[in-house]
């Protein structure tokens, strides 16, 4: 299966929280199991590891589809 995306702007970014105990040493204070969006007020403590676009507008194709139109294209 493949998505042809016409939009696909970025969402968010997943990642590890940090943030400082009561000896000011830094430890993970959590993992999120979901993405935080930007200007999420988390944010400046993440880590981050993924950055998660948001398909918005998308044609869902099949492999031999895909392939005959990029020969098409190319032609």
């Amino acid at each position: 299966m493949v998505f042809l995306a016409k939009s696909a702007p970025l969402y968010g970014v997943t990642g590890t929280l940090y943030g400082l105990n009561a000896d000011n040493v830094v430890h993970v204070v959590a993992q999120p199991d979901h993405p935080l969006p930007f200007g999420h007020p988390n944010l400046p403590t993440l880590l981050g590891s993924q950055l998660i676009r948001r398909l918005s507008s998308f044609r869902v194709v099949g492999l031999d589809e895909l392939t005959h139109e990029l020969a098409t294209l190319a032609a």
